[in-house]
């Protein structure tokens, strides 16, 4: 991504995905969410980090966007929270400029009902790969990541345990050895990544 690329942040909660990208590919970014919260959270912790970022409430379907407006848009974890996905996915895709990309993260389904009471919607990797190319109408890649065994380490509700799993993970992604990002020895993950490029 060309520096100073424009980038949109769907769903972006108090901004900590947007700062990140800001910081490291020296882009124009924008959030969006439909908290006002989350958006008042932002915009303080971008002014106090002396970051540059424009945010807005927004309705989750219908963005204050011109077509084509992006060359990146992410949406980490937001999608299972909203009633239209069809919706929300199309939307992205409508300001993201031709030959842009839409990286978008959302949990693994385990079970019948969603885990999460907050989720509307959970998907089986190859249920959300099928969705996200029905919509879109192109070839998507999903990569699978965050190895359940190490997030259950990671969140665990045992005090000293969750204490010595988050530092330990954390020193090691400090170092560049991100044990989430790495599946070659685990078979079952939490999380899914859907990457699609736009065509020309």
């Amino acid at each position: 991504m060309a520096k100073g690329s424009r980038v949109l942040d769907v769903g972006c909660g108090d901004g900590a995905l947007t700062g990140l990208i800001a910081m490291r590919f020296n882009a124009n970014v924008e959030g969006v969410d439909v908290e006002p919260l989350s958006i008042e959270l932002a915009c303080k912790e971008f002014e106090k980090r002396g970051l540059r970022g424009r945010f807005a409430v927004i309705d989750g379907y219908a963005y204050p966007f011109d077509n084509a407006s992006f060359a990146a848009v992410v949406c980490s974890d937001a999608i299972e929270h909203v009633q239209k996905p069809e919706a929300m996915l199309r939307e992205m895709w409508r300001v993201l400029a031709p030959e842009g990309v839409l990286v978008l993260t959302t949990p693994i389904r385990y079970t019948e009902a969603p885990l999460d009471r907050m989720h509307v919607q959970e998907w089986f990797p190859e249920a959300f790969r099928q969705f996200c190319e029905n919509v879109l109408d192109v070839k998507v890649q999903l990569e699978l990541s965050h190895p359940v065994a190490l997030a259950e380490i990671y969140a665990s509700p045992t005090p000293i345990m969750g204490r010595f799993g988050r530092m330990g993970m954390n020193v090691l992604a400090k170092i560049g050895r991100n044990p989430f990002t790495r599946a070659t020895s685990f078979r079952a993950f939490s999380t899914q990544t859907m990457i699609a490029k736009k065509p020309a």
